[in-house]
């Protein structure tokens, strides 16, 4: 499974459901839905919605507790908590979700087993998709810099002839 995506020098926008929203310039738009953790297999009812791929954050996804029920459909009660994590001298709950990143072929379930971050004031602007969640479902991830296209996958399987 694959992801190929393009990133612009300059600020664009994005029109999903009847929102446009706009992206600042050198920001990676990557395309996901959250869904209750109980969900094994993708419902094509799910909303998708836009989300910054930011590899400087260091934890799994981050929404705010609007984003989540007016993109998502899902009241923050509907996900139970886990574990806290401190932000700015702030602990925000974690929560359990299912976390779908939307691929070239399907959406694909990503490993965010600590949970999902849920703010409750006005940040992030957008939803962020962090690095822990990248690494822990074993994606391969590059930038290409010349030609501001980034590129998201599985890594291939090899077959080695014995």
């Amino acid at each position: 499974m694959k992801l190929q995506l393009p990133y612009h020098a300059r600020k664009t926008q994005v029109t999903f459901a009847d929102k446009i929203v706009d992206v600042k310039a050198y920001q990676i738009i990557v395309w996901v839905s959250v869904t209750l953790e109980s969900f094994q297999d993708w419902d094509a009812k799910s909303p998708r919605f836009p989300a910054i791929l930011d590899t400087g954050n260091n934890h799994n996804f981050a929404i705010t507790e609007q984003q989540l029920s007016a993109w998502a459909g899902l009241a923050v009660d509907s996900l139970s908590p886990t574990t806290r994590i401190r932000e700015k001298g702030e602990k925000i709950q974690l929560r359990r979700a299912a976390l779908w990143l939307h691929m070239s072929d399907a959406p694909f379930r990503m490993n965010v087993v600590d949970g999902i971050a849920i703010y409750s004031g006005n940040w992030p602007r957008l939803p962020i998709l962090g690095l822990r969640a990248l690494t822990n479902s074993k994606l391969q991830t590059f930038i290409y810099g010349d030609t501001k296209q980034v590129l998201i996958r599985t890594p291939p399987r090899w077959y080695w002839p014995f």
